[in-house]
């Protein structure tokens, strides 16, 4: 036989859990499991490649690939669906520092993180496919990885204009903003720029194939590079979410 419990008790009880997880020890150990689950795996997977593997021109994607990676596919996989896992109470983090400053833009950062990590899991469970068509889709695994990248970027680019906001208002340092900022928009005005070049290419060759010519043996041109740079600013922005944002605390008593 259950025994339900006083709505009370279990608001308390979600309310003592949130204060525990939340705790900076407690999402240190998160961000150092992310950084092992993540990075750690793609490194040991990339040392193990059966081709050479130089991540300034290859693809995430390729490490998860059965066919280009046969033999170990499934480590970055587990490990990515893993960093997944455990960024999810971030978003709640951020929810709960950020709302103090506009409800909607916390919930919309929050929520853009939230559908950002469920596409990713996605993504390593739908491995890319090279010959072969997924629910219809050729290229699957790359639509649902590039709409992971999507949401979480919504959900920084949000987070930053609350950063801005509650500088303003004297409820968060300069420091978290810059930080933000220069984590978020870098990765996304490099992508923008490659994949408008790349789009140009194909519709007026004329004019962009010299700019071709002269970036396509830089790092700048390769979507690979910017891939794993964008993945390093997910991480520095966790971190700074953690170490540059004050407690819940200071941020009532500054708007009181």
């Amino acid at each position: 036989m259950m025994v339900e419990l006083p709505g009370g008790l279990m608001s308390r009880a979600a309310k003592t859990f949130s204060q525990i997880l939340y705790r900076k020890a407690v999402l240190c150990a998160l961000l150092a499991l992310i950084f092992l689950s993540f990075f750690g795996t793609l490194g040991v997977s990339a040392r193990m490649f059966p081709q050479n593997y130089d991540w300034r021109y290859r693809v995430i994607s390729n490490l998860l690939s059965p066919r280009d990676n046969p033999g170990h596919h499934w480590l970055p996989a587990c490990g990515i669906a893993l960093s997944a896992v455990l960024m999810l109470p971030f978003a709640g983090y951020l929810h709960r520092n950020l709302e103090i400053v506009s409800p909607q833009a916390a919930r919309a950062s929050a929520g853009g993180f939230i559908a950002g990590i469920i596409a990713l899991i996605c993504a390593c469970f739908v491995v890319p496919q090279h010959m072969h068509d997924v629910l219809g889709v050729r290229r699957l695994h790359e639509f649902i990885a590039r709409s992971a990248a999507g949401f979480m970027a919504i959900g920084m680019l949000t987070a930053c204009w609350c950063a801005r906001k509650g500088f303003r208002q004297n409820l968060f340092q300069g420091r978290l903003f810059w930080t933000w900022s220069l984590v978020t928009l870098l990765p996304l005005a490099g992508i923008f720029f490659s994949e408008s070049l790349l789009l140009l290419t194909q519709l007026k060759p004329g004019w962009a194939m010299p700019i071709r010519n002269i970036l396509r043996h830089s790092v700048f041109w390769h979507l690979g590079f910017w891939e794993w740079l964008g993945s390093a600013a997910i991480f520095v922005f966790l971190c700074a979410a953690v170490f540059l944002t004050p407690s819940r605390a200071i941020q009532m008593d500054c708007h009181s």
